[in-house]
């Protein structure tokens, strides 16, 4: 008769949908992803391309020949701006944040560009592209110019990861979600 009362009337065993899971020590579970779940997930979800990743030596030469034309760039408004004045040392901070905010939207209005990449990795036929393959979105490339100073910063650790990841990825590269290939 037991049997058939349980049949009848099911006792649920499960928690209520109101009541959330909570863990060990009796604490709320949260239902956010870390961040490096997020990129591990990611990374499962992301299509593998057929292209070919650009090393740190053709990445380097085009850089060098950007930051050449970003220089002439400068030299020109310092000419327009200051009148050439190196002896002012109260400009050095205008000229300093001149300079920075240039080299950024040189970047950012180039990567976003039909040609998905800067005047110097078009010379040497380099792209840019998003996970997917595609142009990457202009948020996105703001992002990919600012974190290159994560790059840069611990003595150039994250430029030498392109050298390590087999899909040639520096650490800008991987907060952004892009790769730089060979057209």
């Amino acid at each position: 008769m037991k049997i058939k009362e349980m049949k009848d009337n099911p006792v649920q065993n499960s928690t209520p949908v109101y009541v959330p899971d909570r863990d060990v020590l009796g604490q709320i579970k949260s239902n956010r992803i870390s961040v490096i779940k997020r990129f591990k997930e990611k990374s499962l979800i992301v299509p593998d391309l057929k292209v070919t990743y650009a090393g740190l030596g053709k990445r380097t030469i085009a850089k060098l020949i950007d930051l050449a034309i970003v220089i002439i760039l400068l030299l020109i408004l310092e000419k327009i701006l200051f009148n050439v004045n190196h002896t002012n040392n109260g400009l050095i901070i205008y000229r300093l944040l001149i300079a920075i905010f240039t080299w950024i939207f040189y970047n950012w209005v180039f990567d976003t560009s039909r040609y998905q990449a800067t005047i110097g990795k078009m010379i040497l036929k380099l792209k840019i592209i998003d996970l997917y393959g595609k142009r990457m979105s202009v948020l996105r490339s703001l992002l990919r110019c600012i974190t290159t100073i994560i790059s840069i910063l611990p003595i150039g650790l994250g430029i030498w990861h392109i050298t390590t990841d087999p899909k040639k990825r520096s650490w800008h590269d991987l907060i952004s979600g892009t790769y730089v290939i060979i057209s």
